[in-house]
C-alpha cells in the first residue's frame, strides 16, 4: 500500500483534498493544550533591600539611590549599594576612582557603604538564591539597588521600591513599569522637577485608578538644586551640605524619608539614628542665594 493510501485510510481524508494539503491550500489544524503560567513568585529577599527604579532614563535614579545608601550608613548599618547599571555612575557620586577596583568601600561613622557593579540574573542569586556572603561579596545589613531604565526595574518581590517619575512621558512609563511589581513589594513614588504638589497629587490618584493598587508618594516635587548637582559632580556627599533653601532642605527631607522606611525593615525594633552634621560652610542668606 501506497502512503497516500495509507493516509487515506487512517486520516479518512479523500484524494482530493490530499492534493490540497499536499500543496498546503487545505491544513489539518489541532486544538493545542495550553500550560498555565506560573504567577510571579511572592519571594522575600535575604536582606532588606531598597530598589530605586525608573521605566526611563535621567529620572533622579542614582540622585535618590546613593543619599538614600548613605543615610543608612550613617545611622550605622553595613549597606551594600549594587549599581546594576553600566555606567555605574553611582560609583563616581561616591567619588569612587577606577583604581580602588571594583568592589569600593566608604565608612561613615559607625556604618560602611560597599558599592559595586551587579547586572542580571546575579542580582537575583545575590539577594534570592545565595545571598551577598555566598557570592563574595562580604555580609550587610541592607541592599541598595540603582538599577537601569528599564521595565524590569521594578519587577523584584519584596522591596521597599523607590519609583522616580519626572514628567507626562515618565508618568506613563512608570505605570508600565508598576504593572509587573509584585504585591508583595512597597511602592512609594516620587515626582522630580517642577509640578504644583495638589497636581502630582491628582496624578497620583490616576496612576492608581490605572493600576488598581494603593500607591504611596512624598507630597512635595524635588528639585536638584545647584549645590545638589554640585555635591553631585565633585563626589561630596549631600548630607554634608547645610539644611537652608527650601528645595535643598525638601529634598534631603524626601530622602531622609525613604532611608528611614528602609529602616523600618532592618531595624524595627530600634529608634531611628538622628541626621548626620552637616559640614561647616560659607554663609548661606535665604532670598539672596540662589537655591535652584
Amino acid at each position: 500500500m501506497s502512503y497516500p493510501a495509507i493516509a487515506f485510510s487512517m486520516l479518512g481524508i479523500t484524494l482530493d483534498q490530499y492534493f490540497l494539503i499536499s500543496r498546503g491550500d487545505l491544513m489539518a489544524s489541532v486544538r493545542s493544550s495550553r500550560v498555565s503560567q506560573d504567577p510571579p513568585g511572592l519571594y522575600a529577599p535575604l536582606l532588606p533591600t531598597v530598589v530605586v527604579a525608573s521605566y526611563k532614563g535621567g529620572a533622579g535614579k542614582t540622585a535618590l539611590a546613593v543619599p538614600i545608601a548613605e543615610r543608612l550608613a550613617f545611622a550605622g548599618l553595613r549597606v551594600l549599594l549594587m549599581t546594576c547599571d553600566t555606567q555605574e555612575d553611582a560609583r563616581f557620586r561616591l567619588g569612587v576612582s577606577r583604581s580602588e577596583g571594583a568592589i569600593a568601600t566608604r565608612h561613615y561613622g559607625s556604618g560602611t557603604l560597599t558599592v559595586t557593579g551587579v547586572r542580571g540574573e546575579k542580582v537575583i542569586d545575590v539577594l534570592y538564591r545565595k545571598g551577598p556572603e555566598r557570592m563574595g561579596l562580604g555580609s550587610y545589613d541592607m541592599a541598595v539597588l540603582d538599577t537601569p531604565p528599564e521595565v524590569q526595574g521594578g519587577s523584584l518581590p519584596g522591596v521597599l521600591l523607590v519609583a522616580t517619575v519626572d514628567g507626562a512621558d515618565a508618568a506613563r512609563n512608570i505605570v508600565t513599569m508598576l504593572k509587573r511589581t509584585p504585591s508583595n513589594s512597597d511602592v512609594i513614588l516620587v515626582r522630580l522637577g517642577r509640578e504644583d504638589a495638589d497636581d502630582w497629587k491628582q496624578n497620583v490618584g490616576v496612576m492608581e485608578q490605572v493600576l488598581q493598587r494603593s500607591l504611596d508618594f512624598f507630597p512635595e516635587p524635588l528639585l536638584k538644586t545647584k549645590r545638589i548637582k554640585e555635591a553631585h559632580n565633585s563626589g561630596e556627599s549631600v548630607w554634608t551640605l547645610p539644611r537652608t533653601g527650601r528645595s535643598t532642605v525638601t529634598f534631603l527631607s524626601a530622602v531622609e524619608t525613604f532611608a528611614q522606611m528602609a529602616w523600618q525593615r532592618a531595624r524595627p525594633h530600634y529608634p531611628w539614628p538622628a541626621p548626620p552634621a552637616a559640614s561647616p560652610r560659607a554663609p548661606y542668606v535665604s532670598g539672596w542665594d540662589d537655591d535652584e
